[in-house]
């Protein structure tokens, strides 16, 4: 799975990133916020923890994801109304 990432990552195109993904998230997901998405997967796959990213970056980097993907549907909301934004996360 991480050489099928790999080549879809430096495919010329979506084509090949859209194939491995399930066809519901592909019609609806613009490329950048798929291979966003497909980045974080492959670091975390990396064999050296060291590598991987932490919770953090994973979480910012679909925080991204998710804005990305907002702004190519042409949502009105702000990333502030986004699930994964921190404004949302109740303080005690």
């Amino acid at each position: 799975m991480k050489e099928q990432l790999q080549s879809a990552l430096t495919a010329e195109g979506p084509t090949k990133r859209r194939s491995l993904v399930d066809p519901a998230v592909s019609k609806g997901s613009s490329d950048e916020s798929l291979m966003t998405v497909m980045e974080i997967c492959l670091r975390c796959l990396a064999k050296e923890a060291s590598q991987r990213p932490s919770v953090e970056d994973v979480l910012w980097k679909l925080q991204f994801a998710a804005q990305v993907q907002d702004d190519w549907r042409g949502d009105s909301r702000s990333s502030e109304e986004s699930p994964l934004s921190p404004s949302q996360i109740p303080r005690e």
